[in-house]
């Protein structure tokens, strides 16, 4: 403490010794004052002697200072003593002015914080989004000024850095916190309400100010605060750029993605709303000219989307370089799908030839050189396609015939995730609510199409839910339904991508969504010798015992499902028995339990299935 203490010292004395000056000139300017009509200027005669006779008058100066110049230790004795007050952020000029009056004096007291600099007592920090024209020592009048190694060195402690950030994920956790205040705070606090504000050098107060004080003290990479230097851009245009990030990755709720609601967060009145607009997504804004953000217009909308150099310039990598898990996890937080990434082999799927046949086909037309050949046949037609152009596919039959299978074994031959929705997730008890959720699913898949440079697989299973009669009754709920079509049968009107239906019950589907299937596939019940097969292929045949007769059990009416439940349960019932084969008795047993839970499920009738379709 004897280092601060001195530093005080010497810091308190010059602020006496500059206020008693200024009593002895202001008492000559009084006596002089008839003789002169001169302003008041309460410059020293020798603004450098006043300093040394400081420093000279406090006793016991600490040997590590002596090798350090008067202006450099009356420079350290005002920075140290602001720190201590808990001014933690102090700026070149504000020490400078402390120090002299006379502005020639100015450049002296710089080339001493320079040899602070040089000598390791200061850590010189230029400040993020400032252009400096002037060479050092001028530089660092602007310039953010925090006690180095040196001086925690002969304090003998260790820096403390606590405030700077850790990472770039801290960077953007704060600024996201930012942002929810903005997005909660009614009053017009965080908000542009004068017309004549200049948008692009903007520097919100407080909080923000505090978020770019942080960034000025630390040390490690931060991609997402070096962007608004990189790319030009204002404190508003780098937010907006950080909130599209935030909604995508589910960390807000708000929806980035609008420009008339991101102009309504940052802006009050007609005037205000319509010049950051402009200023956020107009064709000079540098978020669109250097290719951040791209306006889409959807099947509902104008929206903003992060491309990938937006993402790259925030996250410092490419979206796609996260894990597969991450990935995953930010599917299900942001959208109402599920992300697989299938592996199943085309083997593993036993379907009808003709039926195998078209799915081959399916396949073929999705690769590059299927689309290749479609886009040539399609320009040689004599009048243009008003269809879509993706693959769109509704697979029916009874239960266990394989509709979800095939599903991923089309998303694994192409080597794309597959996103699974259900109803449950798309349906809301609250008014409103369902329809909104139509409007996400296609929009996150383009958005998600668009990020990814590919088109997943879009199952809907159990589609008949979604995808139902449209009714002529004139209740609420009917019309919810009907409103719920209606934009189902937009949305694939204009899908790009691959989708694939899966249901039970054909029969209750809306009539207007068979043209709007390309691909309308049955998956019957397996005949006796697809059931044979099934039965070879699912089955542990070198654990098989002496009496299982795979045509008896191919006699039995089973679907694929059913074949792969019954060998799952006789694996784990076995297994509790400690028998580490399987006989056939156990195998038929439960499989005449399966066929008769279905039976009571469906009827007398034994049949497979729902219904016919």
């Amino acid at each position: 403490m004897e280092l601060v203490q001195y530093l005080i010292c010497v810091a308190s004395r010059h602020e006496q010794a500059k206020e008693n000056h200024e009593e002895e000139m202001k008492e000559l300017w009084v006596r002089q004052k008839k003789k002169s009509r001169q302003k008041f200027v309460p410059t020293y005669d020798d603004e450098s002697a006043l300093l040394k006779g400081v420093i000279g008058s406090v006793r016991g100066k600490p040997s590590c200072l002596k090798k350090l110049s008067d202006p450099a230790i009356g420079a350290l004795a005002y920075i140290v003593s602001a720190k201590v007050g808990d001014d933690t952020f102090t700026l070149g000029e504000e020490i400078v002015t402390k120090l002299v009056y006379d502005p020639e004096s100015t450049v002296v007291y710089l080339k001493g914080i320079a040899e602070l600099k040089e000598r390791g007592w200061l850590r010189v920090i230029v400040r993020p989004g400032v252009a400096f024209t002037d060479q050092p020592p001028f530089c660092y009048l602007q310039a953010s000024l925090e006690l180095g190694e040196t001086f925690h060195r002969a304090m003998g402690v260790s820096p403390d850095y606590s405030r700077s950030f850790a990472s770039n994920d801290c960077y953007l956790d704060a600024v996201f916190s930012y942002l929810f205040a903005i997005i909660h705070d009614e009053s017009d606090l965080y908000r542009v309400t004068d017309p004549d504000v200049d948008l692009v050098n903007l520097q919100p107060e407080g909080w923000y100010r505090r978020i770019v004080q942080r960034v000025e003290i630390s040390t490690c990479p931060l991609p997402a605060a070096t962007a608004q230097q990189k790319y030009y851009l204002s404190v508003l245009q780098l937010l907006a750029l950080c909130g599209l990030l935030a909604r995508r990755d589910g960390n807000l709720k708000f929806d980035f993605s609008d420009p008339s609601d991101v102009t309504g967060l940052f802006a009050r009145g007609r005037i205000c709303r319509k010049q950051v607009r402009e200023h956020l997504f107009g064709e000079k804004s540098p978020l669109l000219e250097k290719k951040l953000v791209e306006g889409t217009r959807g099947e509902f909308g104008e929206s903003i989307r992060l491309t990938q150099l937006g993402i790259k310039a925030l996250l410092g990598k490419q979206s796609d370089l996260c894990s597969s898990q991450e990935l995953k996890s930010r599917v299900r937080k942001n959208t109402l799908f599920d992300l697989e990434e299938p592996n199943i082999r085309k083997d593993s799927v036993m379907l009808p030839p003709k039926v195998m046949e078209a799915i081959q086909s399916i396949i073929f037309s999705e690769s590059q050189q299927g689309q290749e050949i479609r886009r040539s046949w399609h320009s040689s037609l004599p009048t243009a396609w008003g269809s879509p152009t993706g693959s769109t596919v509704l697979l029916f039959g009874p239960p266990g015939t394989g509709k979800t299978l095939t599903a991923q074994m089309i998303a694994s031959e192409l080597r794309l995730p597959l996103l699974k929705i259900d109803a449950s997730r798309v349906l809301s008890c609250w008014v409103g609510e369902s329809e909104q959720n139509v409007r996400r699913v296609f929009d996150d898949y383009a958005t998600l199409q668009r990020e990814l440079g590919k088109s997943p697989v879009l199952l809907f299973n159990e589609a008949d839910q979604l995808l139902g009669t449209r009714d002529a009754g004139t209740s609420s709920v009917d019309r919810m339904n009907n409103n719920l079509q209606n934009l189902f049968l937009e949305g694939l009107e204009k899908f790009t991508g691959i989708i694939v239906g899966t249901t039970n019950r054909r029969d209750l589907l809306d009539a207007a969504f068979s043209r709007r299937f390309i691909f309308k596939l049955e998956l019957p019940a397996p005949d006796r010798n697809l059931r044979m097969e099934l039965w070879r292929s699912h089955l542990p045949l070198e654990r098989l015992a002496g009496d299982v007769d795979i045509g008896r059990l191919a006699d039995l009416a089973l679907s694929g499902g059913e074949i792969r439940l019954v060998v799952d349960r006789a694996v784990r019932l076995l297994a509790y028995r400690g028998i580490t084969i399987i006989d056939s008795n156990t195998l038929i047993e439960i499989a005449k339990e399966e066929i008769a839970s279905r039976m009571k499920r469906n009827g007398s009738t034994g049949r497979i299935g729902f219904g016919a379709v």
